[in-house]
């Protein structure tokens, strides 16, 4: 991967006009590749502010610790993608068995929802997370559930349906809708942290897109003693809300 990154920072320099006489690109790779795509962004960048270069003294106009913060924010977003890539193919690889399942009943949105549910919980927790030991979660958390979703989906109803992201819906954004024939299925999707949001929002784009219904898909990312009671349905003026919660978080059994 470090000749990746290498030639990634170098295309990055020469496209914004920044005069690298030291390797300052060579110096960077070598730091991201020494402490892997794990690393978190600060430590990274504290990281980078260790290096001697010339590259700011050559690039005067630049405050070096607002860019390097800015290089380690865009080196894990950009080289963290690729595994998040190959976690959502690991994952498809296993809904040959969901298929199976969902083709030998009658097909609904709430079926498709609930295989996602128990798909993710199976084989899918650590997606969201850098260390779930240490509680901390990935960059862009919300962008790694739309994708689950989204690949979970396609992969179960196949062309025998519609899947679309980042619906455009009046002044915002439907995360992810579903449709398996004239109807739109709604669905959003939050990380819940605390005390859940996302209703209003979604009941917005019900009004919007005149629909009666909507699903608010939460992933639950709190500590077992955080946990409150979300309700399973919200009704709104426009509609009726149903929520499911994905747990992201769950307790380690015990051996006894």
């Amino acid at each position: 991967m470090i000749f990746a990154v290498q030639r990634f920072l170098e295309d990055h320099f020469e496209r914004r006009g920044f005069a690298d006489l030291d390797q300052y690109a060579i110096r960077v790779a070598n730091a991201f590749e020494r402490l892997g795509p794990k690393v978190t962004e600060d430590t990274l960048a504290r990281e980078l502010a260790r290096l001697r270069t010339v590259f700011f003294r050559r690039n005067h106009d630049l405050d070096r610790r607002t860019f390097e913060a800015e290089l380690a924010a865009t080196l894990r977003r950009r080289f963290q993608k690729k595994k998040t890539e190959r976690s959502f193919k690991k994952f498809e690889r296993g809904l040959t068995p969901v298929r199976a399942r969902l083709g030998a009943r009658r097909r609904s949105i709430a079926a498709v929802l609930f295989e996602f549910k128990r798909a993710v919980e199976a084989r899918a927790v650590d997606s969201l997370w850098v260390s779930r030991k240490k509680h901390r979660l990935r960059s862009r958390p919300e962008q790694i559930a739309q994708g689950l979703l989204a690949v979970f989906a396609r992969g179960v109803i196949g062309t025998d349906g519609l899947v679309l992201r980042e619906i455009a819906s009046g002044i915002g954004f439907v995360d992810v809708g579903i449709s398996f024939g004239s109807v739109l299925h709604l669905i959003e999707l939050k990380i819940l942290k605390g005390q859940f949001t996302g209703a209003n929002q979604l009941a917005t784009y019900m009004k919007t897109e005149a629909r009666g219904k909507g699903w608010l898909v939460l992933f639950d990312v709190r500590r077992d003693h955080q946990r409150n009671v979300v309700p399973a349905r919200i009704d709104t003026p426009v509609g009726s809300i149903r929520t499911l919660i994905v747990d992201m978080n769950p307790v380690v059994p015990h051996a006894t």
